[in-house]
């Protein structure tokens, strides 16, 4: 089997696909096996890995999209080739692949998870499509029916956002929240008046640019969702979004079979 990792700002995500998958031509999207995640930030990397992977078998290959640093990748590799002798193949952001084409005059300034998810995103359908990340930063990709990209958009996350407001916010001081964000309008205590605020916030950017995305590429826009926070964002959302909650592994898989040479 071939383990494909997603190394997020705060996240490794990782599921399992079948090796005939890169022996034939594909089309659609790759049905990964098995997936699971765990949170890396703010922790000593070897030892989480040494927890949630000591009882993983042996993988044939070893895929990986990573965005979290030089450091947190050498761990990785030390980690995998120490306890599984693989090597890793880790994917990068390209100008084009098949009939994507990437909008950035330097590819390498797009981070490589918001290409995978592209390369996902046009796998999974015909006609113009868009891709909404709720993670550590919430990011918005377009492509034409053409599979050309049209460029992206970044804000803060959710969690960037509520920190921003205790660290730098005089008098926003974090306490526990009472009370459930979904349905709310207005809160009795500080720490849910900003949990729904930056709810709020996200959503209010979600539906716009939604709607003006349909106002540019036309109503049969397919709008793809994905992302940690993708839970607490979609009950919230009046537009419709489609949600795939591995869409970046997929387009590792997708990459992995136009890349691999094993």
């Amino acid at each position: 089997m071939i383990l494909l990792l997603d190394v997020g700002n705060s996240f490794i995500k990782w599921a399992w696909l079948e090796p005939s998958w890169l022996k034939r031509k594909q089309n659609g999207l790759p049905d990964l096996k098995d997936a699971n995640e765990c949170l890396h930030a703010g922790e000593e990397l070897t030892s989480v890995l040494d927890e949630v992977w000591s009882e993983l078998p042996k993988p044939a290959q070893v895929w990986l999209s990573n965005v979290a640093g030089e450091a947190v990748l050498a761990t990785l590799k030390d980690w995998i080739k120490q306890h599984w002798g693989c090597l890793v193949s880790v994917a990068s952001t390209e100008s084009r692949s098949g009939s994507v084409i990437n909008a950035y005059s330097e590819p390498s300034q797009m981070g490589v998870d918001r290409w995978m998810a592209l390369l996902a995103a046009n796998a999974s359908g015909s006609g113009s499509r868009a891709v909404i990340d709720c993670g550590t930063a919430i990011t918005v990709d377009a492509i034409s029916a053409t599979g050309q990209h049209l460029g992206g958009l970044i804000l803060p996350g959710l969690k960037m956002m509520r920190d921003s407001l205790y660290s730098d916010a005089e008098g926003v001081a974090q306490t526990e929240a009472t009370e459930a964000v979904q349905g709310m309008l207005f809160a009795n205590n500080t720490s849910t008046a900003v949990d729904v605020g930056c709810h709020y916030s996200v959503v209010a950017f979600i539906e716009r640019v939604i709607g003006d995305m349909k106002k540019e590429m036309g109503n049969s826009l397919t709008c793809l969702i994905t992302g940690g926070d993708v839970d607490e964002i979609v009950p919230l959302l009046s537009a419709k979004v489609e949600q795939h909650d591995l869409l970046v592994l997929q387009g590792l898989a997708i990459f992995a079979n136009r890349n691999n040479k094993q």
